[in-house]
């Protein structure tokens, strides 16, 4: 977590704001899973039994939970880990209070809600899974704390050094079977624990993969940012610019880089960041590559078993690892000389780096495939699929980690299609736009959606 006197008041009134907001969406998701009445999530099984079977709220119960759930997190950490950590378990006590009043408010707004055929049982499962992961996706954009739950499973992953999916597993379960053993003792009978509890378990992750990156938004409104990077001149202090490329697969990007940065004298960046990525992140060359601008292989198990519960730099997942540390690089080059950086969301990384110039290259499918064929050396009949499966891992994970599309022109100062346009031209057109960055002389401003410069002609785009 930022420490809180690195941000301005008015961005930390927003983020708690935000993250009032998401409490009371998980909160109201919880209530609408309880009240479909075939089952409610894994966290709140353990509560919904005690509170049918004696006088206590559901809401009150979930705060002696948590408070359990801080105490096992401090015999974990220890005496250095709770120092260390002394923030975050602070937080957590006010979080569980407000998060149990939430939850018996909600369960309260709901009370003239009994649904009464299964398709309508179903259906209050679905919206109650969408709340959550609603709720789940505006906790990671405030960034300001975790309910204990999250917090607990977090912990025991880097305790026991284990992946979070395992972990949210076994933690996912025990609650589960806490609950139904309870049920048995309490009532003779298992209430709670159905396929409502499964359908929280497996479906709230990839709902939050899809949700959170169309929630880009509100993080900009946190942080009063704009949606397009600034062009600025750059002063005589700080004489170098660095030249981001996004490319689709196909369009000849790492070659028009290359030129690029030959023509300007400059280091040119692609494929050797992964050497410098790997000494980073600790893992091995080889797994870097494996990982580089994709998410996991095993789609279905990222998706559900994700940890979705943190910001990205406080994750132990390994795509997760590896963006951080990817990032981290592209800063450090970023941050040394002037270079021209080919893919890997260097954009995005260096989207508050005054001294950039972010360009976009794409061609048509023709181009691509048959470059594909020509200079990678795909089999003519695989190059529409290669194309095609490349082009959209990249894209998967441009939106994953921006939460903005890759294809988005106004991510960019400057697009160019390659199919149409020469890479000499497009080479040309992008030294012209360094040159004018460079010169302290010259002004350059936005006018509509084109940069419009003094003193120097604006390149042809396309």
């Amino acid at each position: 977590m930022e420490n809180s006197s690195t941000r301005s008041r008015n961005e930390l009134l927003r983020r708690y704001f935000v993250f009032l907001v998401s409490l009371f969406m998980i909160s109201l998701g919880v209530s609408l899973i309880t009240k479909s009445l075939v089952g409610t999530s894994p966290i709140s099984s353990i509560p919904y039994v005690l509170s049918i079977n004696t006088t206590l709220s559901m809401g009150t119960f979930i705060l002696i939970l948590n408070l359990a759930l801080m105490a096992g997190q401090m015999l974990m950490l220890g005496r250095q880990g709770i120092k260390d950590n002394k923030i975050g378990l602070i937080m957590q006590l006010p979080v569980s209070v407000v998060f149990g009043l939430f939850v018996d408010i909600t369960m309260g707004m709901l009370g003239f809600y009994h649904p009464e055929n299964y398709l309508m049982k179903l259906s209050t499962i679905a919206l109650g899974c969408v709340s959550m992961a609603v709720g789940i996706s505006l906790e990671v954009i405030a960034d300001v704390s975790m309910v204990s739950g999250e917090y607990f499973v977090h912990v025991a992953s880097k305790r026991f050094k284990k992946e979070f999916g395992t972990v949210k597993i076994m933690f996912d379960i025990s609650l589960v079977v806490l609950a139904a053993g309870c049920s048995w003792i309490l009532a003779g009978q298992i209430d709670g624990v159905r396929e409502g509890t499964l359908a929280a378990a497996l479906f709230t992750g990839p709902l939050i993969r899809i949700i959170k990156p169309r929630l880009g938004f509100i993080e900009r409104w946190e942080r009063d940012a704009a949606d397009r990077p600034a062009l600025h001149g750059i002063t005589p202090e700080r004489e170098h610019c660095v030249i981001t490329i996004a490319r689709e697969y196909g369009s000849g990007g790492h070659d028009i880089g290359k030129m690029i940065a030959e023509k300007l004298g400059i280091r040119f960046v692609d494929n050797a960041m992964m050497a410098m990525v790997a000494k980073e992140s600790g893992f091995s060359e080889a797994k870097v590559r494996e990982y580089d601008q994709k998410l996991s292989h095993s789609l279905l198990y990222e998706m559900i078993f994700h940890d979705y519960s943190v910001p990205v730099e406080r994750s132990i997942n390994i795509n997760d690892a590896l963006f951080v540390a990817q990032s981290r690089v592209i800063r450090q080059i970023a941050g040394q000389s002037s270079c021209v950086i080919v893919g890997r969301c260097s954009d995005y990384v260096l989207q508050d780096k005054p001294d950039c110039l972010h360009i976009y290259l794409h061609a048509s499918t023709e181009y691509k495939e048959k470059r594909a064929v020509d200079y990678y050396g795909i089999a003519p009949e695989k190059a529409r699929a290669t194309v095609a499966r490349i082009n959209s891992e990249r894209s998967s994970h441009y939106a994953y980690y921006t939460g903005k599309r890759w294809d988005d022109p106004r991510n960019y100062h400057a697009v160019f299609d390659t199919s149409r346009m020469s890479a000499e031209s497009i080479c040309d057109s992008v030294v012209s736009l360094y040159y004018s960055l460079l010169d302290s002389r010259t002004t350059v401003e936005y006018s509509g959606n084109m940069p419009q410069e003094k003193n120097v002609a604006a390149p042809q785009m396309i």
